[in-house]
């Protein structure tokens, strides 16, 4: 909605906190919109150490995080997560996990 819009504009303009892809919100494009953070990231911090990328309903245990990440020697190519090893892909259609056959 344009005053949508409007107001988001208003707001990244006052507190420069607001970062806005060309697609919509939705879950298939979360590939998207993580590239956008890395590509921003890239861009505007290139000298920072450690990007975390979390959702709002996600549990970062801070402190053991920063225990963790300072007892690394160099952390050149780092990435921490949740691997999925040794899953199918699911085919159902339905799914919003679904991944295409081709």
């Amino acid at each position: 909605a344009p005053a949508e819009q409007a107001a988001l504009r208003a707001e990244a303009l006052r507190h420069g906190d607001l970062l806005q892809g060309a697609f919509a919100d939705t879950y298939a494009n979360l590939t998207r919109k993580t590239l956008l953070l890395l590509r921003w990231a890239a861009a505007r911090c290139p000298a920072v150490p450690f990007l975390l990328k979390a959702d709002d309903d996600v549990f970062v245990n801070l402190p053991a995080l920063t225990t963790y990440l300072a007892s690394l020697r160099s952390p050149r190519r780092l990435y921490l997560g949740r691997v999925h090893w040794w899953v199918r892909p699911d085919r159902d259609p339905r799914s919003r996990h679904h991944v295409p056959a081709t």
